[in-house]
Parts: C-alpha cells; structure tokens; sequence
C-alpha cells in the first residue's frame, strides 16, 4: 500500500516533467512540396524546382556561415544535372519528420535523411553520399530555409575522382607548421644558429639548387648545413627574410604520405661593407611524424 501510494505521488511530477513542444507528422502536405522539389531535381526541371521556393530562401550547406541564395542554387543544380544522372532515395525504414511547433504560425519543419547517387555522364563513375536536410516551408508551402548537412571533404573528393582528377591531399594557408618554418627564418635573421639547428631531425638531408653567391650541394648533413649557415652569416652581418605571398602546408595522402611546407622569400644580405644583395628564393621544408624537418630543399633565383 505504502509503495502504491509513492507511485501516486510522483506520477504528477512525472506528468510535469515532458512538455510537448509541438506535433509531428509523418505526412503532410510541406512534406509533399519537399518530395516534389527532390523529383524536380532528379529530372533536370530547373523551373519547376525554383518554384517550391521563396523567392528570398536561405540555403545553408555545412561549414558556411554566409546562405546561398536561390540564383546561386540554381547555378548549381543546373551544373549537376549537366554532369551528373541523380538518383535521390532513402533506405528502408527510414522516414522523415514533419515538425510543427507550438506557437509557430508561419510555417513546419521537414526533416529529412536520404541517399545521394549521382553518376558521371562523362566517365560513369559514381559519386555517393547522405543528407541530412531540414526545411523549414511557409503556410503557402515554401521553402524559405534550407540547413544541408554531408560530408563536403568525402562528397567533393569523389566528384573530383569523377573527372580524372584524384586528390592527393589538402592544402592549408594556416597552421602549425607553417609558424615552424616562420620561426625558422626569424632564427636566421637574429644569427641564432643553435635554434635553427633544433628545428631540424638529427639525420635531417639538404640540398640546394640555382644561382645565388654561395655553392650549390646535391645533399649535406644538418652538422654540414650548420657550417654553412655560419659561413652566410658572417658573410652578411645583416640579414633580412622578406616573405612572399603566403607559405602552403600541404598534407600528402599517396605513397608514404607526410607534411610539406612551401614558401617563398626574398633573402636580402647586407655585407660587412654595406652593400646589399637582394635574392628571390624558394623553400620546401619536409616533416616528419616528430614534428622535425626531415628534409630541405632550397631553389635560388
């Protein structure tokens, strides 16, 4: 009796503790909008497609912070259907959502999860991926937001496969190994030897191709490049490192893959008479898993 009482008791709280925030519906006529759109899409019927949106839509694809407009969305689909059979699909036992919230007079969500084929005309490759999209469609059943969710790096390295064109990695304008190789030409301006010397693994190659006062070397050790770097030091008490453009830090992915800084400088020297030398020059800065530069190469104009 004591423990029907307790369960009596707490039932209310029970009650009180879900709060139903909305409706969903498995159909419902903003879903059939969404569904037709799709259709549209598949066929290459860019006029009907731009008809089951607002003229002012949204579009937000992931990883953007700024929306695509409808002329914007419509560059591209008509770019996929020139290039691409799509097929658009969703797998047993999956099923969207159509979400009406309390309070929320303008419109309903559709959420929706589908499978995304698209085969090259040209080659026949195929391109495969899943969507996750949420709409959200006014009363006059339009679409006037529109949040895709993907995996771009996956989807954008499959098309480019389409076409013969194989990525071999990723490019970064920014990052860690890029402050490495900064830090590095910084050392060479103060003439701190011992600190350029720490940025490198101790069985570290060089080699340096091109002009420029000092003597070209097919392959030097990193004992061999210090003497080197104090010769060019004592020979131009003054140095300057002028970067030019910005450095790469690429990310290889094919054979032994591994990380490839490259940059581009202008060396400008200062003898001990004053006379200034001023050298285009261009480095690419090999890392291993350490964090270490395993390699230089160096190219004087």
């Amino acid at each position: 009796m004591k423990n029907l009482i307790i369960i009596m008791a707490l039932a209310p709280l029970a009650a009180l503790a879900q709060t139903k925030s909305g409706t969903v519906y498995s159909s419902h006529p903003a879903l059939d909008a969404v569904e037709a759109m799709n259709r549209a899409f598949v066929n290459g019927d860019s006029k009907t497609y731009a008809t089951y949106f607002s003229p002012d839509v949204k579009i937000y694809s992931i990883g953007e912070t700024e929306p695509t407009d409808l002329k914007r969305d419509l560059e591209i689909t008509e770019w996929w259907n020139k290039n691409f059979n799509i097929t658009i699909s969703r797998s047993e036992g999956v099923n969207p959502d159509v979400i009406k919230y309390k309070g929320d007079k303008k419109g309903v969500w559709v959420m929706d999860w589908t499978e995304f084929l698209a085969i090259n005309k040209t080659s026949g490759d195929t391109v495969k991926t899943w969507f996750h999209d949420e709409y959200f469609v006014n009363n006059e059943n339009k679409i006037t937001r529109w949040f895709q969710y993907f995996d771009g790096d996956d989807l954008s390295a499959q098309v480019q496969n389409s076409f013969g064109a194989h990525r071999n990695g990723r490019v970064y304008d920014e990052h860690p190994l890029i402050d490495k190789v900064e830090s590095l030409t910084k050392a060479y301006e103060t003439g701190d030897v011992d600190k350029m010397a720490s940025y490198f693994s101790k069985d570290a190659k060089f080699y340096r191709k091109g002009g420029g006062d000092f003597e070209p070397y097919d392959e030097v050790s990193l004992e061999e490049r210090v003497t080197i770097w104090k010769k060019e030091i004592t020979a131009n008490p003054k140095r300057i490192m002028e970067e030019y453009g910005y450095p790469d830090a690429i990310r290889y992915e094919k054979g032994d893959g591994g990380w490839e800084v490259l940059s581009w400088w202008y060396h400008v020297g200062i003898n001990k008479e004053g006379k200034e030398d001023r050298t285009f020059i261009h480095l690419s800065h090999s890392f291993n898993d350490e964090g270490k530069i395993s390699r230089e190469v160096l190219w004087v104009e």
